[in-house]
C-alpha cells in the first residue's frame, strides 16, 4: 500500500499539471478564470483530506494495475495500483431466480433474525455491532418462548374442543334408551324366528316315523341274517380319522387275482356273501323288465319329485297297493332251491345302515350341485329321454333319476365280456355297476345337509357296502369322481372330508 507522503506527491504533480493546462486554455481577461483557479488550486489540503473511516476502509481494497505499462519519468518504476470495491460472495435473493407463486407466502421471523446474524458475522471484520447483535438474540430467544406456548395453548385447546364434542349426559341418555329397545327388538325377532324354525323340524322330525310305521307293516317280521363281515363292521371300534399310515399301496384294497385264467380276467372276484344262482337272475328277469326298485337309505320312502319340484303325496294321491311288487316277486323267489335268505331279505340286502331318511331340498347350491353334475359325469351317468331332450334338465327330475340308480342293484357282468365291450354296451340292459355307484355317491352326498359333506370313512363303508359281491374297488368311483372334479377331499381339518368341488 502506498504512503501518505506518495500519494501527496501524486497529488501536486497532478496540480501542477491542471494548472499549467488552464493557464494555456483560459484567456487572461476571463472574469471567472480568478475564482475557478482559487478554488482549484489555492484551497489547502487540509480542507480536501481526511483520515478515512474504519467501516469505509472495509468497502474498498486496492488492486496491482498490470496492464498499465507506461513509463513516466518523474514516477516510480512499479505498477501503481488501484481502489476498487470488495465484492460479497454470499447468496442473495437477487441471485436466485424467484419461482411465480400465486398465493402470498408469509415468511417467518426466524428467517429475517438468521439472515441479519449472518451479515453482522460477515461484516465483522470491518465493523463490529456488538449492540445489534443482542438485540437480534433477544429476539430469537422471543420467538422461541412465543414458538413454545402457541404449541401448549394448542395442546390445550384441542383437550377442550374434544370435551365439547361429547354430548350432555340426557342425550347419551336417551341413546342408549334407544339402542336398548332397537336389541331388545331384535331379540324378539330372533326368538319368534327361532320358534318357527323348531316347529318346523318337529313336524319333519314327526313325518319319518309315520312313514317308518306304514313301511314296518310291509316289511317282514323275519330278521335279517346279518353276515360275519357285516358283525364285523358294526363291532369293530372307530380309528382316530388323522392316522397317518403309510404304505407301499397308494388306495385302500389289492386285487387278488387268486386262480384266474386268461379268458376270464375281465369278470370280477366273487365276494365273500353267497352268489346267487342264475335261476335266480331268471326268475328275476321274468317278474318284469324293470328291475325291482330298492330303497335308497338316505331319502325318505316313496319320497320322489314331479316336474314342479313337489312331492307325489301332496299333488296326487299315494299310488295305490305298494307292496305287490314285493309280493309278487316272493313266489317266484322262493321256488329257488338254493336260495339261503328268506325271500323278503332279497330286496333290503344292499341297504346301508343309516341315521334316519332325508328329504332333498333344493336351493341354489343344489342347483350348483346338479350342474356340475351334468358337466363332469352326464355322459356316465345317462339320462332319460325326458332329460336328454331337454336343454336345460330339471333339478328335480334329476334327483329323481339318481335316486332311481342309486336304488338298484347292479348285475353282475360276463365272466367273459371285457371292460371295452361291458362299456360299449351300457344302458342295452340296464344301469351298470359304476352307474348306480356313482349315482349311489351323489345322492349319498345330496342328503348330507346342510354342507352336502361326508367324512371320507363313512363314505368308503358306504359304498363298500353297495359295491359287495359286484368285484369292485369301493373307492374307484370315488376316486374317479375326484379326477373328474366333481368331489373333492377337503384334508384341512381334523378329519378328511368328501364335498363336492364347487
Amino acid at each position: 500500500m502506498a504512503s501518505l507522503s506518495d500519494q501527496i506527491d501524486r497529488l501536486t504533480r497532478n496540480t501542477r499539471s491542471l494548472k499549467e493546462t488552464a493557464a494555456q486554455i483560459a484567456p487572461a481577461a476571463s472574469k471567472h478564470s480568478v475564482i475557478f483557479t482559487h478554488a482549484v488550486l489555492d484551497t489547502h489540503l487540509g480542507d480536501l483530506i481526511r483520515d478515512i473511516d474504519p467501516s469505509e476502509l472495509g468497502l474498498f481494497r486496492l488492486v496491482q494495475n498490470d496492464n498499465n505499462n507506461t513509463y513516466d519519468k518523474d514516477t516510480r518504476s512499479g505498477p501503481e495500483p488501484e481502489i476498487r470495491r470488495t465484492q460479497f460472495s454470499g447468496a442473495t435473493p437477487l441471485r436466485k431466480n424467484p419461482t411465480r407463486r400465486e398465493d402470498k407466502h408469509e415468511i417467518e421471523p426466524e428467517v429475517y433474525a438468521h439472515a441479519a446474524l449472518k451479515y453482522i458475522d460477515q461484516y465483522e471484520p470491518i465493523r463490529q455491532m456488538p449492540r445489534a447483535y443482542d438485540q437480534i438474540v433477544t429476539i430469537l430467544n422471543k420467538l422461541h418462548d412465543v414458538r413454545t406456548n402457541i404449541e401448549s395453548l394448542n395442546a390445550t385447546l384441542e383437550q377442550i374442543v374434544i370435551s365439547n364434542k361429547l354430548p350432555p349426559p340426557k342425550v347419551r341418555l336417551e341413546q342408549e334408551e334407544r339402542r336398548i329397545q332397537e336389541l331388545q327388538a331384535r331379540i324378539a325377532e330372533l326368538t319368534k324366528k327361532k320358534e318357527s324354525t323348531t316347529k318346523i323340524q318337529k313336524s319333519t322330525a314327526a313325518r319319518p316315523k309315520n312313514m317308518q310305521t306304514e313301511t314296518n307293516k310291509v316289511a317282514p317280521k323275519t330278521p335279517l341274517i346279518s353276515s360275519p363281515q357285516e358283525e364285523k363292521f358294526w363291532t369293530t371300534p372307530g380309528e382316530p380319522s388323522r392316522v397317518l399310515q403309510f404304505s407301499e399301496n397308494l388306495l385302500d384294497e389289492e386285487v387278488n387275482l387268486g386262480d384266474v385264467s386268461t379268458a376270464s380276467f375281465g369278470s370280477p372276484i366273487a365276494g365273500s356273501s353267497q352268489t346267487r344262482p342264475m335261476k335266480l337272475f331268471e326268475a328275476i328277469d321274468t317278474v318284469g323288465e324293470a328291475p325291482a326298485v330298492q330303497a335308497n337309505p338316505f331319502f325318505d320312502a316313496g319320497q320322489r319329485y314331479d316336474e314342479t319340484g313337489q312331492d307325489e303325496q301332496s299333488n296326487s294321491s299315494p299310488p295305490p297297493n305298494p307292496a305287490p311288487t314285493l309280493q309278487s316277486s316272493s313266489p317266484v323267489l322262493s321256488n329257488t332251491p338254493n336260495l339261503k335268505y328268506p325271500p323278503n331279505d332279497i330286496v333290503t340286502t344292499t341297504e346301508t345302515p343309516t341315521s334316519r331318511q332325508r328329504k332333498i331340498k333344493v336351493n341354489i347350491e343344489v342347483e350348483r350341485i346338479v350342474s356340475k353334475i351334468w358337466s363332469t359325469v352326464g355322459d356316465i351317468v345317462g339320462a332319460p329321454s325326458e332329460l336328454a331332450n331337454a336343454s336345460s334338465p330339471s333339478v328335480n327330475r334329476t334327483i329323481a333319476h339318481l335316486q332311481r340308480l342309486a336304488a338298484q342293484s347292479p348285475s353282475p357282468d360276463s365272466p367273459i365280456a371285457s371292460t371295452a365291450s361291458s362299456t360299449a354296451a351300457e344302458g342295452a340292459n340296464g344301469p351298470t355297476a359304476q352307474q348306480i355307484q356313482i349315482a349311489y355317491l351323489l345322492t349319498m352326498l345330496l342328503s348330507a345337509t346342510p354342507h352336502y359333506s361326508m367324512p371320507l370313512n363313512q363314505v368308503k363303508e358306504n359304498l363298500a357296502l353297495k359295491a359287495k359281491g359286484t368285484g369292485q374297488g369301493p373307492t374307484r368311483v370315488l376316486f374317479g369322481c375326484v379326477a373328474k372334479r366333481l368331489v373333492k377331499i377337503d384334508r384341512g381339518g381334523r378329519e378328511q372330508i368328501v364335498k363336492f368341488d364347487i
